[in-house]
């Protein structure tokens, strides 16, 4: 082989990993605030395809102004999201090329787990959460609210805890008919969710309670709280986004409620649209948090803040950090001592979508105090309302 023909050979080497100067998209994204971000961008899938002139089906990967691959995601809703870092008042440049990602580490994961009456618990590289299911409402216990679960590691934990802690009641039930306690408590103090093992735990209270973020009808009783999800779809799995649908029996009004929420890689706050078909007459929406103890709280205009004390304090020295924000505003934050919750109230309520976030943070990670959690929800209320200016730049 001639110099010409080894040059030639190298050069279509070399076009296997550098960004395609015929096919691609070039965007800019700017970051307004005068702060750093890392989050994930977004864009319609849709018209890139068109501009890219591929089917609808096309994969997409996005690359970083030196050619290395982003991290990326299709949504169910036909969005293109990706992971971005801009600097304060900065802008960085993107490449989107219609080729197959590379094979990309999980950072966000959730599932149904029956060998738990039906829980639905989902992660990221942050925090967990938790639903409860049909199989649970089976058994009368009385667990209304959205569960938190506490992580310190970046990587998806939740379904070893949950196989951990499943083969582990099995042995301690069979221990215990034995009547070998001992023992039996030995192998609860190995498997148990309720117990940090090294990577965080379920130390979080829920029972008859909003726990964290749940929705709620409010009547003049009280809150109209809802029971365990009916039926779910999960919409997206990773590696970047879980999305879950949850759809409830309807209630004695005969109203039914739906949910829709989402979880992206490093956030610590879900995103959550609530919607109720079958309400006749304009009612309260309420949403917020239990309060488990005289803790810090904080209410703004438009978040609640709050350090729950976890489910025995004097075990764990530590604190869930909790809140929920409303981007869009509400019409009333307040504390309801006989309700035990930190509420936001939408009044004349009459069941369209209402978006708004809820989330969780752990001392014992990445979030060490109060002050930190609270500069966290503004800063993300802040990053809502002035999301990135994405721009598709000429070639």
């Amino acid at each position: 082989m001639n110099k010409k023909n080894y040059i030639t050979l190298f050069l279509a080497f070399l076009a296997g990993f550098l960004p395609s100067q015929a096919k691609d998209i070039r965007v800019s994204v700017t970051n307004t605030l005068a702060h750093a971000r890392h989050e994930l961008a977004s864009l319609d899938a849709a018209p890139l395809r068109a501009k890219l002139a591929v089917s609808e089906t096309t994969p997409l990967r996005v690359l970083n102004q030196i050619g290395l691959e982003q991290p990326s995601q299709l949504t169910h809703d036909g969005k293109l999201i990706f992971e971005v870092c801009v600097p304060p008042k900065g802008k960085m440049t993107y490449l989107i090329q219609p080729k197959a990602p590379a094979k990309q580490p999980l950072w966000v994961f959730g599932m149904q787990y029956p060998i738990r009456k039906d829980d639905i618990a989902w992660e990221n590289d942050r925090i967990g959460f938790r639903v409860y299911g049909p199989a649970l409402q089976q058994t009368g216990e009385r667990s209304f609210g959205i569960d938190v679960w506490t992580k310190n590691t970046p990587t998806p934990v939740f379904s070893k805890r949950y196989l951990d802690d499943w083969r582990g009641n099995m042995q301690e039930d069979s221990l215990r008919k034995a009547g070998l306690n001992a023992q039996a408590d030995s192998i609860n103090r190995a498997t148990s969710f309720h117990l940090d093992h090294g990577n965080g735990m379920d130390a979080y209270g829920v029972g008859p309670t909003l726990g964290c973020g749940a929705p709620a009808l409010m009547g003049p009783k009280g809150l109209i709280f809802p029971y365990c999800y009916s039926d779910f779809r999960i919409l997206d799995n990773g590696p970047l986004r879980f999305t879950l649908r949850l759809d409830f029996a309807p209630n004695a009004e005969g109203i039914t409620e739906h949910r829709l929420i989402s979880l992206d890689k490093g956030s610590h706050f879900n995103r959550m649209t609530v919607w109720y078909d079958g309400i006749k007459s304009p009612i309260q929406l309420a949403s917020g948090i239990v309060l488990h103890g005289e803790s810090d709280l904080t209410l703004g205009d438009r978040f609640i803040c709050y350090a729950d004390p976890t489910d025995r304090p004097e075990t764990w020295g530590a604190l869930i950090f909790t809140g929920v924000l409303y981007p869009d505003g509400i019409d009333e934050i307040a504390r309801f001592e006989h309700l035990n919750h930190a509420l936001g109230i939408k009044n004349g309520y009459r069941g369209e979508p209402f978006t708004y976030y809820f989330g969780a943070a752990w001392s014992c990670y990445d979030v060490p105090t109060f002050a930190h959690w609270t500069l966290e929800s503004t800063q993300f209320l802040d990053n809502l309302k002035h999301s990135f200016i994405i721009t598709i730049e000429k070639q």
